[in-house]
């Protein structure tokens, strides 16, 4: 029969047109692209630099503030007199004798200085003025500017402490002084004077 010869070219033909069909867009379908389909990837969220986890998926310690170096701090380039320094000093009634804080140090003439000796020992008295104590552990106070060392000394109170002197003369602050350079003491009850650089009575 004639059909049957022809068998073979329809069947042909039939998956020739099958195949071109599956390869045609269909009418109306949107044909997406490969570098389309990469495009529309949600892109990351920007990486904060201050929460960077590490691959094993802890999140790192929180780097610690670095405080800056200690520094030491700026001496002041006037010289610091130790406790039982005596020096020079101006006054209203000249140069004087000083102590470590430049208040003025007087004597008493009711005391002695050959050998140095106080009588300076009632509470009352030590209340105003104040004996210049050398501190412990120093055979013999310091002489500052304007003072010769040789002058200066120590005597033994009767409590055991130990006195600086001048000249012999035993050394004391005024409690009325409260400022450096003061000398309000001077001429109290006849007998308190402001003493020189020297050991001497200013007046």
């Amino acid at each position: 029969m004639p059909w049957i010869k022809n068998l073979p070219t329809t069947i042909w033909v039939a998956a020739a047109a099958a195949t071109l069909t599956c390869f045609s867009p269909v009418v109306g379908q949107v044909v997406t692209s490969p570098a389309a389909t990469s495009s529309a990837v949600a892109p990351e969220a920007p990486v904060d630099a201050g929460t960077v986890t590490t691959p094993g998926g802890e999140a790192p310690a929180t780097p610690q503030s670095v405080s800056p170096p200690n520094t030491p701090p700026v001496e002041s380039s006037t010289p610091k007199l130790s406790a039982e320094t005596v020096a020079a000093g101006a006054t209203a009634l000249g140069p004087a004798a000083v102590d470590k804080d430049g208040h003025t140090l007087y004597l008493s003439v009711l005391d002695s200085n050959d050998p140095p000796r106080s009588v300076c020992l009632s509470d009352k008295c030590l209340a105003a003025w104040k004996p210049l104590y050398a501190p412990d552990g120093h055979a013999k106070p310091t002489a500052g500017l304007g003072v010769d060392p040789s002058r200066l000394g120590v005597l033994e109170r009767p409590d055991g402490r130990r006195q600086v002197t001048l000249g012999g003369w035993p050394l004391y602050r005024f409690d009325g002084d409260t400022s450096p350079g003061e000398v309000r003491g001077e001429g109290l009850k006849g007998t308190w004077h402001v003493i020189r650089p020297d050991g001497k009575r200013a007046r």
